[in-house]
Parts: C-alpha cells; sequence; structure tokens
C-alpha cells in the first residue's frame, strides 16, 4: 500500500465471534421489549454506563422487578454474569478469516491496532499468539466509539491515511465524519440490522469476513483514500 499508514479493527465481530449482539436480544426477549433497528442503534459501540441508561430507559416507568432500584455498577455486574453463562453454551471463537488476514496484514508495513470496548486481558486470551501482530489494543469504553483518538492521540496518523474494520454502522458513521477509510463486516444474522444500516448509509466496502479484506481488497481501498474519494466513489 502507497497511502495508508493505520489498521484499525474492532475486536468483537471481526476478529472474534461476537456475543454482545445475541445477548442483547436476549435480554430484550427477558425483559419483554422489542429488537429494532432502534435498540441496536442506541446500544452498539457505546460505553457501559451510555447503554444501561438506554436500555432502562426502554422501559418507560415500569422495569421488570430485577432491575428496579439497581445501581449502574449493580446491572454491569448483572450482565457480565449472564455473559459468562451465555459463553459457557456459546464459547468465543476466532471469526472466519481472522487469522488469513491476520498473517497478510502483518507483512504491510503499516501500524496495526486492535480496539474494543473490553480490557487488554480479553483480547489476549481470546486471539492467543494471533494478538501478537497488533503494535497497541486500545479499550475504547471511555471514548466511544474512538476513531479519533486511536487516530489522532494514539497512531498519530492523517485521518485519510487510517483504514477502520468493524461491524457496526455507528463506527461507519464516524468514520465518514472524521475522514477514514472503513470496511464494515456485519453479523450474517437474519435478526440484526447493522448490514441494511451499512448499505443504506452507502457504506463502500461491507464484506462477509476478514478473509475478503485480500491484497487485491487493500489496494483498491487504498488507492480511493489518495484521492480522497472514499466515501464518495460509491459501492464496491
Amino acid at each position: 500500500m502507497k497511502h495508508l499508514k493505520l489498521i484499525a479493527v474492532d475486536l468483537d465481530g471481526p476478529l472474534l465471534t461476537d456475543s454482545f449482539a445475541p445477548l442483547l436480544r436476549q435480554s430484550c426477549e427477558f425483559g419483554g421489549l422489542p429488537y429494532t433497528r432502534e435498540m441496536e442503534d442506541n446500544m452498539f459501540s457505546r460505553n457501559r454506563k451510555e447503554a444501561t441508561r438506554y436500555f432502562m430507559s426502554c422501559f418507560g416507568d415500569n422495569p421488570p422487578e430485577s432491575l428496579r432500584n439497581k445501581s449502574h455498577e449493580e446491572m454491569i455486574a448483572d450482565y457480565f454474569a449472564f455473559r459468562a453463562a451465555f459463553l459457557e453454551q456459546n464459547p468465543i471463537q476466532i471469526a472466519e478469516g481472522a487469522e488469513t488476514f491476520l498473517q497478510m496484514a502483518s507483512g504491510l508495513g503499516v501500524q496495526l491496532i486492535c480496539y474494543g470496548g473490553l480490557d487488554e486481558d480479553y483480547m489476549r486470551r481470546e486471539l492467543g499468539s494471533l494478538g501478537d501482530v497488533f503494535d497497541a489494543y486500545v479499550c475504547t469504553n471511555d471514548f466511544r466509539p474512538g476513531l479519533r483518538e486511536i487516530v489522532q492521540d494514539i497512531a498519530k496518523v492523517a485521518p485519510d491515511r487510517a483504514l477502520f474494520v468493524d461491524d457496526v454502522n455507528f463506527v461507519a458513521r464516524h468514520a465518514r465524519n472524521l475522514g477514514t477509510a472503513f470496511v464494515g463486516l456485519p453479523a450474517r444474522t437474519d435478526w440484526g440490522f447493522q448490514r441494511a444500516a451499512m448499505t443504506e448509509d452507502g457504506v463502500p466496502f461491507v464484506l462477509d469476513h476478514l478473509g475478503q479484506i485480500d491484497a487485491a481488497c487493500l489496494d483498491a481501498i487504498d488507492r480511493r483514500a489518495a484521492t480522497g474519494a472514499f466515501w464518495t466513489g460509491g459501492a464496491v
């Protein structure tokens, strides 16, 4: 690549099988709430306090008994207990194409950053030796979605020289506003809304898994970013 200097990849979804969307869907079912695009838009890639506040607001004045009068800290603890039980039956796995992509990306001579809402120990544990290809891991819980901070404060590159890979359209919108390249890898479910949202918003590259970001794909992204036309050249 001649132009891009940074590739930043979200952890849950692109690199690891995502647990948050299935857990949110189950939480909605248990709480008697509809699982909607608005739910995803207000919960995905948000910090924990913001997400908790929105989820509780969906109940109006009548939250379930199990959630009444609970502090934010108690609700987060309940979520992680719920998550642990879910993962016992649905273990985290390396996502399709992740190993192939990382092997290729590690030889490109660009900065590689992994980011996500959980701590680095989680990344190291679940990615194992694959995590060693990254120059840094960034926990973005305190500054969601974190693109500006990663580009300006951590990688210290111009926005047009950065590529983000994520499964959430909220992040794609921030990438467009910031002027960074973006590849969307929305979940392939029959109940999620992120693929439709990315398509409607004109995300140029919407793929199925990391393995599809090969040398030819990166070359196309690099050329579009270099001309300043990444977001104006239409979908690929």
